[in-house]
Formats: structure tokens, C-alpha cells, sequence
């Protein structure tokens, strides 16, 4: 049954508006808040325990990521600061900065090379961890670029504006597709499918829609929140969606069906991020209320 397993209340000073659950076993998970600062935390199938907060940024975390094994953590700000963290350790590797780009959302490549930042001209700038520098850019002809996210095989990159236009790209730079009228608002999350052959993109206009990526076509919709989409995530299997929404509310949904299983309504304030664990069966959120949830499904 779908259920509530857990929660930290006041898991930060302010609204969190990321969160990611590693997907290596160890049920670690990395949170950003509007508080600057970035929380590690480990899930011990009964509470969420603090390991480290990583201090730095100065104008809020707007997104952070992981790489596969859990060891890395990035983290971006409106500081127009890249952090790079060693999770293990509880410190700094590597400050990038990204200089006159108006850093936005960020998302590390799955073999943890680089990192793909948004900006407000529209651009696209991937960066190298290992140098710290941008090693290309990529031009969308977007207004700005609120979201950005890697397919799991690496072979793609998906970005939206606040325009509701998705711009997909193939891993050496190559426009693979522009959907114009993808979304009516601000596109404000993106994730594949694990095949990597759809992307899933959750907006203000309050649905979620499902794009074939290699024919750039609308493939469904998933309705039922009463506000805008913020946050979406697939499970490994790919089976179930999960969503959160200025609505207060978490919704699973079944791809196959396009229907929501399950409404999780604990949060009391807009929620920004949701995110599967490894084996599909948990979901964590995170919520301007500044609390984590923990829930369980069938």
C-alpha cells in the first residue's frame, strides 16, 4: 500500500526546492534550499539522519544532483556558482564559476564528466568538473532555460523555458529537436524514461507531458493537479511517475494508464522536488514548508 514512512520537519531554515536520491543502494540523499545552504542525508529505512551541510552559496540553492555511486554532490545557485562536493568526506572540492551566466537549474552527466547549466539567455553551457571550465554551448533559441536534464544512457540532453518550448540535443551538441508548443507556461522540471526514449516535462499549466525523443511528438498527457507541476521523477522500472505541485500535493501516476494512483497530501506549503529511490518502491519530496518526506509504494 501507499503509505508515509518517515519525515524531518524544519529539515532546513527555508523552503527546499531540490532534492536527489542516489541510486547506488546506499539510500543516500542530497537536498538545496533557499537557506544557501546543501544537505547529505542518509535514509536507514526509518529515519533521515543529517551526515553533512555544505555551506558556500550566498543567494540560495536553486538545484543539486548526484552521480551514480553517491559520492559527488553538485550544487547551483543565483550566486552564478557550480559547487562540486565530496559527500563522503563533508567538503569542497571545486567552485565553478560561471562568470556573466545567470546560473539556473544544473544536471551532472551520468558518468559524472559534466555538468549542463541553464541560463537567462537561453544558452545552454556544459561544463568540465575536471577543468572547471565551459567546454561548449549550446544555442536553443529559448527564452530562459528553467530546467536541463541528461537521458540515463547519456546519449541525450532535454532542456525547457519559460516559454513552455523543450529543445532536445544529442550528446555531441547536434539539435535533435524543438517542440514549440509543447507546454502553454513555464516548463519547470524534466526526466527520461530509464530506456532514455521519452522525456517527461511538469509545468505551470499544470500537466505533465510525455515527448517521443526521437520523433519530438507528443506522446500523452497527465492531468489531475489543481496548480502548476514543479517537479517530476520516473521510477527505475518505468513504470510509475511521481509529481509534486504549487497544489501541496505529491501524485504517483501509472505511464501505461496516464492515471494517478496515488495522492500524498502531508505537505502545507508548494512542493518543489520529488525523486525515486533506486528500487522504485520510495519516493522522497521536498517542500517549501522546509520539511522531507518519506513514502512507500506498493
Amino acid at each position: 500500500m501507499f503509505k508515509s514512512i518517515g519525515d524531518v520537519q524544519n529539515a532546513h531554515d527555508d523552503g527546499i526546492w531540490s532534492i536527489s536520491w542516489s541510486k547506488d543502494g546506499k539510500d543516500t540523499i542530497l537536498t538545496g534550499s533557499v537557506d544557501d545552504k546543501v544537505k547529505f542525508w542518509r535514509w536507514d529505512s526509518t529515519t533521515l539522519v543529517n551526515k553533512h551541510t555544505f555551506e558556500g552559496h550566498n543567494l540560495g540553492v536553486i538545484s543539486v544532483g548526484m552521480n551514480l555511486e553517491g559520492t559527488i554532490g553538485v550544487s547551483s545557485s543565483v550566486d552564478s556558482q557550480i559547487r562540486v562536493w565530496d559527500l563522503e568526506g563533508g567538503k569542497l572540492i571545486k567552485s565553478i564559476d560561471t562568470g556573466n551566466v545567470n546560473t539556473w537549474t544544473i544536471a551532472l552527466s551520468p558518468n559524472g564528466d559534466n555538468i549542463a547549466c541553464g541560463s537567462n539567455t537561453g544558452d545552454v553551457f556544459i561544463f568540465s568538473i575536471s577543468s572547471g571550465q565551459s567546454d561548449s554551448v549550446l544555442k536553443t533559441n529559448a527564452s530562459f532555460i528553467s530546467c536541463v536534464q541528461w537521458s540515463p544512457d547519456g546519449s541525450f540532453l532535454a532542456c525547457a523555458d519559460m516559454d513552455g518550448k523543450i529543445v532536445l540535443f544529442e550528446n555531441t551538441g547536434k539539435l535533435l529537436h524543438t517542440i514549440e508548443d509543447a507546454h502553454r507556461k513555464p516548463v519547470r522540471s524534466l526526466c527520461f524514461s530509464p530506456n532514455s526514449q521519452f522525456v517527461y516535462s511538469a509545468s505551470d499549466d499544470g500537466t505533465v507531458k510525455i515527448s517521443d525523443v526521437h520523433t519530438g511528438s507528443i506522446k500523452g498527457v497527465l492531468s489531475g493537479h489543481k496548480s502548476w507541476v514543479l517537479c517530476v521523477d520516473a521510477s527505475v522500472d518505468g513504470e510509475l511517475l511521481v509529481t509534486g505541485s504549487s497544489d501541496k500535493t505529491v501524485k504517483v501516476w501509472n505511464v501505461n494508464t496516464k492515471e494517478c494512483v496515488y495522492t500524498f497530501s502531508y505537505h502545507t506549503d508548494q512542493v518543489w522536488g520529488v525523486c525515486f529511490d533506486d528500487s522504485g518502491k520510495r519516493i522522497a519530496s521536498a517542500s517549501d514548508d522546509m520539511s522531507i518526506r518519506i513514502y512507500e509504494c506498493p
